[in-house]
This record gives structure tokens, sequence and C-alpha cells, in this order.
């Protein structure tokens, strides 16, 4: 029943930030690898807070500088988003240390989207948004 709800949770968080259309086609899947800067989150101002997205096969590497990495792949859908699952480093400090999240990401225009949710020990997610642009010294488009 748990995972039920944890999972019926994780689907209306991505069809909340998902809402608006998202031109992220497969086409634009390939405009993915690269590293990106963030520029804003819900999460608060990190500056610094970058992501470097590889891609190894169909799947995509996601590696954060603050302390957490996943694997994420095309939706078999056909969806315009790539979702897979990560984890924080367990040395990360608070909350978030150690633990495993779904991560969602997409492209809109020359930004990228990112929904990660962490579930909590009472099986609520916490949902972390953010807008990424690309760095300028990055190899995409």
């Amino acid at each position: 029943m748990r995972v039920r709800f944890v999972t019926l949770a994780f689907l209306l968080a991505i069809a909340s930030i998902w809402s608006n259309p998202v031109r992220a086609g497969s086409a634009s899947l390939e405009f993915l690898p690269g590293e990106w800067h963030q520029m804003a989150s819900n999460a608060g101002k990190c500056l610094d807070c970058r992501i470097v997205v590889g891609k190894n096969g169909q799947d995509f590497t996601v590696k954060a500088n603050n302390g957490w990495s996943a694997v994420v792949r095309p939706s078999i859908y056909g969806k315009p988003f790539v979702a897979g699952k990560g984890s924080w480093d367990s040395n990360v400090r608070g909350v978030y240390g150690g633990k495993p999240f779904f991560l969602n990401l997409g492209m809109m225009d020359n930004k990228l989207l990112m929904l990660m949710a962490v579930p909590g020990r009472d099986g609520t997610l916490r949902n972390i948004k953010a807008i990424f642009e690309r760095e300028a010294t990055s190899g995409g488009t």
C-alpha cells in the first residue's frame, strides 16, 4: 500500500512540473549532454551548483557538484523527458545525505528543467525543482 501511495505521489509530482508544454522530444534529448549551471531552485539559491550530463548508450549519467548523481533514460512511451534514479552521497550533510531519489529532466527552449523527488521516512515526497542553463564552455549547441 505504501509503495502504491509513493508511486502515485511521484507520478502526480511529475505531472505537475511537466504540465506546461516542454519541447524535449527524442530529437532534443541529444542536447542534454554537457555542463549546466543552476539558475533557480525551490531549494534555495546556489550560484555554484552545477550538473554534468553524459551519454552512456541509451542512458544519461548526471553528476552534481553538490553531492548527488543519477542515471536516467528516455521514456519508453515517447514522453518528453528522461527519468531515473539516483542518490545523494552519504557524506552530504543535512536531511538528504545518503538518500535515494527519483529524477526527471526535460528541455524547454534552451533551459534544462529538473524535478527530483526524495522519499521521506514517512512516505511523503520532497520535490526539488530547478532550472539550469548550459555553461558557455559546454559541448552543446
